[in-house]
């Protein structure tokens, strides 16, 4: 193993940056790592190298269009839920 060969995970993130034509930080490159993209190489139980040449042949794709996200569910309809299904056993055991 020679150390030019490696890369850190910022190292490897301003690469990816330059490549891909968009922000990546460390943190993603560790989250590329645990999705099987890149291939870490474990130092400490902290710190992980990563192939340059493997780094440098990967290009972050945008994810695609955003998806519209439903609207969350307010704390009152998760009560109102909660009052109906309970009522709704009720009248079942009642019946």
């Amino acid at each position: 193993m020679e150390p030019e060969d490696y890369l850190t995970a910022s190292q490897a993130a301003e690469i990816l940056s330059k490549n891909s034509g968009k922000r990546v930080s460390p943190a993603y490159v560790r989250k590329l790592a645990q999705y099987g993209k890149l291939t870490p190489k474990p130092i400490t139980n902290r710190l992980s190298l990563y192939l340059k040449s493997e780094v440098e042949r990967y290009v972050v794709e945008d994810r695609g269009g955003k998806h519209e996200q439903r609207p969350r569910r307010t704390k009152q309809a998760n009560e109102r839920t909660k009052i109906m299904l309970i009522d709704s056993k009720y009248r079942q055991k009642k019946a």
